[in-house]
Parts: C-alpha cells; structure tokens; sequence
C-alpha cells in the first residue's frame, strides 16, 4: 500500500499527499519551467506543428512532462510525451501537439523563432489523454475548445482572449484570478517528503502523478497545482460523486491497471514510455534509461 496522507479539500478539489517516491535514484534533473527562465531559445520552432527541436546546454539532464505547454513560436503547444534531455545535448527532435489552433505567425514582440516561457500544464484529463494516448491533433483541439466552454460556463465570462481565441495559454493567463481559494489552501500542503499527488474533483477520483524523488515533485507541483485547479473550475457545475476518503481505496486505486499488460516506447536518446490502457484508468511510466528506476507515473481516470 501507498504512503498517502489524509486527503486536504478546497471547494470541489480534494488531494492525497504520496510520501514514498517511485525510486530510490538521487539524480537531479532540471524541469522545463527552470530552464527555459536561465536559458533563451531552449526551445526551436521547426515549422512542424507536431514537432519541436530542443537544446540542453547545461551540466544537469532536463525532464519535461507530457502536458507542458510552451507559449510562443508560431503557435503555442503541448509537449506531446516525457521526455529526458541530457546535458549537452546538442538540438533534439521532441513531439509536441498544437493548442492554440488559429495562429501561425509571430505574436506581438515574441519571437517566432523560439519559445518564452512554460508555466501551465494542460488542465483536463480529456486533454492530457488526447495527447498521450490517442496522440491525434484534431482530437487536441476539439479537448481545448471544451476546455474553454467549460471554463467560460463555470466563470460565467468568455475565458477566451481576443488576441487569440484559441489559445489555452492564454485562456489560462486571463482566468489567473479564478485560482486564489484553490493556491491559497493548496500552495504550502506538501510536505518535503512528498513524491506525488492524487486528485478527486467534486468528489470522483480524477488523476494522480507520483516521481522518483520529492526534489522532483517540488519542481513541478505548482504546475501540477494549477492545472488540477483549473479542471475543478470547469467542473464546478458538475454534480458531486460522494468523497471517497478511504486512504486504502485511493491505494488501490492507484494500482488498478496494472494487470494489464503494457505498450512499450522508446525515444532517442533516454526515454523509455509504458503505458497500460484499462477501462477505468490510463497508466503511464516513464524512466530514464540510464536508470533503472520509472522517473513519473502518471495514471488518468476514465
């Protein structure tokens, strides 16, 4: 059974703090928010829509996750997979999706040559699962577009930006006000110890990401954090499923798929992909390959 903590609530959005990490591996990696701040033009556009080339040139391997998304190019997009990045690297092809489906030109003074900034993870699990699982563009934007309505029908205001209506980044960015209840209970819970979250929303187990080591998680929980309140908005009108608050049924839950024999990928030059397609969960590991242990498991209800 999972280390879980006893669940912590604002309003529709409930998490259980994991504290035993997914391996015993020390090795620091640098995530894409961190890096993209220290380095400019991390990122290069290649006019491919599905595909991004990015450098490392510093000493410490960069871990992005699947669902990052960077603002900026000719369009903003979602990295399509996790991927490892080693130090100096040299320019590496990595798979991303589209999420702003109306622009393919420079937007104000940013560069459309490069990206500036990663600081929001796609929010729905219908999103992440058009990306990770059935990998297809057009079912990306119809995921955003949903997104946006449901969002805009929970706020009662049109979430979309006039300067690009398409733009989840941007939809993001002008619903900042909307995130104050669930940071202000959520922002300081995790304690140093723990390596991953489970979420519920209005009550009904949604998504859990669990990782190598705390140091890991404590990077990229604010993302993870504002991304799980931003599908709580969305939802808001949605009737509540009880409170499941049974720490070893979360447990359980967090196992559920892993009967089901998984589908391997490899992508050049460290990543390693499995992942396990049940009926009432998406089940994906990632591990560096230079180790032995999963790096992130990340497990979407369905």
């Amino acid at each position: 059974m999972k280390t879980l903590t006893q669940p912590v609530t604002a309003r529709n959005l409930t998490a259980w703090f994991i504290s035993v990490p997914l391996g015993k591996e020390s090795t620091e990696y640098t995530v894409l928010e961190e890096a993209m701040e220290k380095q400019a033009g991390l990122l290069h556009e290649t006019g491919d829509v599905n595909e991004l080339l990015i450098e490392n040139p510093g000493e410490i391997d960069l871990f992005i996750q699947a669902g990052d998304i960077v603002k900026g190019g000719r369009q903003d997009r979602t990295l399509g997979a996790d991927f490892i990045v080693p130090a100096k690297s040299g320019k590496v092809p990595v798979p991303v999706f589209c999420v702003e489906a109306s622009r393919w030109h420079k937007r104000r003074s940013e560069s459309d040559v490069f990206f500036s900034k990663s600081s929001e993870f796609t929010a729905s699990k219908k999103l992440r699962a058009a990306v990770r699982s059935s990998k297809n563009q057009g079912m990306v934007w119809e995921s955003v577009k949903e997104e946006q309505q449901k969002m805009s029908a929970a706020l009662g205001e049109d979430v979309a930006s006039a300067e690009s209506p398409s733009s989840l980044q941007l939809s993001y960015e002008k619903q900042e006000g909307a995130l104050e209840d669930y940071l202000r209970i959520f922002e300081t819970v995790p304690s140093a110890e723990a390596a991953g979250v489970v979420w519920a929303i209005n009550g009904k187990l949604s998504h859990a990401d669990i990782y190598s080591n705390p140091a890991l998680f404590k990077k990229v929980w604010k993302k993870l954090l504002r991304a799980a309140a931003f599908e709580a908005i969305g939802e808001q009108s949605q009737p509540a499923n009880g409170q499941p608050r049974d720490i070893a049924e979360v447990s359980a839950w967090l196992d559920e798929s892993l009967t089901v024999a998984p589908e391997v990928e490899n992508l050049p030059p460290r990543t390693h992909l499995s992942t396990r397609r049940a009926k009432s969960q998406l089940r994906f590991e990632t591990r560096d390959t230079a180790f032995v242990e999963p790096i992130h498991l990340s497990i979407l209800a369905q």
